[in-house]
């Protein structure tokens, strides 16, 4: 008995971390991006202090406040309009660590001046990889890697497309 309760726990957390990136994360970004401030606050609550976010093509940042900086403000000067989709996700358990493996495809059409100089709709795609923590009976993220693979325009769209293996 004391086995299926372990393999139906591993389960529902595992569920709780698939919970919290297709909702706290997909769908929450995608709102902040539309310009809906509401859900920054789902998201603060799920990031560690300490969190680690590293970009392809942006400076890796170092605690909630440059993470909260990025994702709150950085993200919507760069893009109007996003729908994240992952898929295909390896989560692994290790107590009260986990991690995880994430595909994501990502149409998105950019604010007409951005820092990155694409222009008109495109596709952002990669993976993620993320750790998390189970602090106060909730998931949160210690760290988020995306290897962003292609972020173009349909025009290019995936002419240029490489699979990173690291930012860095």
């Amino acid at each position: 008995m004391k086995e299926i309760e372990e393999r139906i726990r591993s389960l529902e957390q595992k569920d709780a971390i698939r919970h919290l990136k297709h909702f706290t994360y997909c769908l929450c970004i995608d709102k902040i991006i539309s310009g809906d401030k509401e859900p920054q606050e789902q998201v603060s609550a799920h990031l560690t202090d300490d969190v680690i976010a590293d970009f392809s093509g942006f400076p890796v940042m170092r605690g909630r406040s440059e993470v909260e900086t990025f994702l709150f403000k950085h993200v919507p000067s760069v893009l109007a309009y996003s729908q994240h989709r992952v898929t295909n996700e390896v989560i692994a358990l290790h107590s009260n660590k986990a991690s995880a493996i994430w595909y994501l495809d990502c149409p998105v059409v950019f604010q007409p001046e951005n820092q990155l100089g694409i222009v008109g709709s495109g596709i952002i795609s990669g993976r993620y990889e993320e750790e998390y923590i189970f602090e106060n009976n909730i998931w949160k993220w210690s760290k988020i890697t995306a290897l962003l693979d292609t972020v173009e325009s349909f025009d290019i769209n995936w002419a240029r497309a490489r699979q990173r293996k690291t930012n860095r």
